[in-house]
Parts: structure tokens; sequence; C-alpha cells
């Protein structure tokens, strides 16, 4: 069946998650706050433009494979992804994220060895996942692959610029316990099309009160690695979502805030803090 070009279109945002633009937001903020602290106050000049189109390229190829593996499962769970709602076709998908893949590499290796190894790595994480964890049918594992794939965005971000080190380290680990905490969010939602499915899910056997503690604790461990490779530099933002996560999430743990709330707070978390001292960085060294 012929694809209509706004068809195509339509598919290739959804496939690099531009929209809602939260989604969009939450991956240029993971990759800008470890390029400014990488820089160690330095001009930013073409290198970080050509790292972040890598990244985003590269994260945009990996997210479209990811539609092309889960094509079955997203027919059953989320009918209007570009693939079973027919904008276009399991090929199609293929092509663009080829396409994507290959400028952003060509990209990285603009940047330079080690940007060029991080997204190596980054892609090896993802296939680890659809060609070997998928077929073990293991709990939480998914979830794992993905956290740590989401979290080499700040690796690579460190990259352009940084060398390797335990700052490295800490942001890499800020960014993981972070977003451990919003999968796991993400895995509750999921439930019951997991159910549906008869996928082996870690959200399919989750309770409220454990959602809770696991989101209060990740953003605990979240403000203190956050301050500790910051410095302390602009506390203020981060403290006071971490106040407001803490405060919905209690919500939520006693049945009176929806999980999308919690989702939403959590990923508004990370934008906010990360912008907030990715400007204050900027304005200082400035």
């Amino acid at each position: 069946m012929p694809v209509s070009a706004t068809n195509y279109a339509r598919a290739v945002v959804q496939f690099n998650r531009v929209t809602p633009v939260r989604y969009f937001a939450v991956d240029i903020a993971i990759f800008c706050l470890p390029l400014v602290l990488g820089s160690g106050g330095r001009p930013l000049g073409p290198l970080a433009v050509a790292g972040l189109a890598s990244w985003l390229f590269v994260r945009g190829a990996a997210l479209t494979i990811d539609d092309y593996f889960d094509a079955e499962s997203d027919a059953i769970e989320k009918p209007h992804r570009p693939i079973p709602s027919g904008r276009v076709t399991k090929r199609q998908a293929l092509v663009v994220s080829l396409t994507m893949l290959a400028v952003g590499l060509l990209l990285a290796v603009v940047v330079g060895p080690m940007f060029l190894l991080a997204v190596g790595v980054l892609l090896a994480v993802l296939a680890s996942d659809p060609l070997v964890f998928n077929k073990l049918g293991l709990p939480g594992i998914s979830t794992l692959v993905t956290v740590t794939s989401v979290s080499t965005a700040s690796v690579m971000g460190w990259l352009v610029y940084g060398g390797l080190g335990v700052e490295l380290l800490v942001m890499f680990a800020a960014t993981w316990v972070w977003d451990l905490s919003h999968d796991t969010v993400g895995a509750f939602l999921d439930r019951d099309g997991d159910r549906e499915a008869d996928i082996q899910s870690l959200g399919r056997n989750l309770s409220r009160r454990t959602v809770g503690l696991v989101v209060g604790g990740c953003t605990v461990a979240f403000a203190i690695l956050l301050g500790t490779v910051t410095e302390g530099v602009g506390t203020v933002v981060p403290v006071a979502l971490a106040g407001v996560v803490f405060a919905v999430t209690a919500g939520f743990a006693f049945g009176r805030v929806r999980a999308e709330t919690v989702r939403r707070v959590v990923e508004w978390n990370v934008v906010g803090s990360y912008a907030a001292l990715t400007g204050l960085l900027l304005a200082n060294w400035g």
C-alpha cells in the first residue's frame, strides 16, 4: 500500500519522539548538561553542534529500530505508533533507521574517537535487548537495558569535550537513577497492556507503594549525585523539584494521584534541574 509524504513525515516525527515536547526536552537535557560540564568552561563551538546532532541521529535510529522490533506488541498496546497504524511499513522504518544511523556515525567520527566509542557502546546495549534479553523472558531486564541506554547519552555529551574520570561516572549514575524512577512508573502504566500481550514485564507485579519507594529513593540519589558533580552550583531548583516529586509520589502511593502525573513530574524534574544547572554554568563561565 503506498504511503503518503504526510504520513511518512508524521511517522519520522513519531519515531524520533519529538512530540510530546517533554520527551524531546528530556533527551536534550540529559545530553547538554554533561556537554557543558565536560567543556570545563571552554567556549562551545562546532564540535558541540556535531556531537548533539550525532546523538540525535543515533537516538532517532535506535528509537525507530525499537518500533521495528516492537511492531507486533505495539499493535496491541500502542496501535497509534507509525507501523501498526499503517503510516509506514516495517521495511520503510528500517530504511529510516539505517539512514539516521549512518549520518550519526559520520558525525561521531568528526567529534572524536572516545565519542565514537560511546556510540558503539550505546548501540551494543540497544542491540542486546531485542537480540538477547527479550528471548530470555526475564522481568525487569528490558527496563535496565533502556535505563542504561538513556544514561549513555550523558556519557556522549560529556565526551564531546571531556575525558574519562570519576565525574563522568557520577554524571552517568545521576542520569541512570533518574531514568530508573521514570521507567519504573512507565512499567506500572504499561502493566495492563503487558498482561494482554503476555509480556513478562516488571510492571505486571508492581504495587503503588513499591513504585513510590523506587521513585522516592531514586529522587534522593539523583539530587545527591547531581550536587556532587556540579559542586553545589544552583541547588535551589533541583531541591525544589525533588520536593514536588516527593509530594506527588506520596499522593500516588496512597491512591490519590494518577501514575501519568507522577511520570510527568519525574520528567520535568530532570528537564528543570539539568536546564537550570546548564544555564547557571554557562552564565558563570561566560
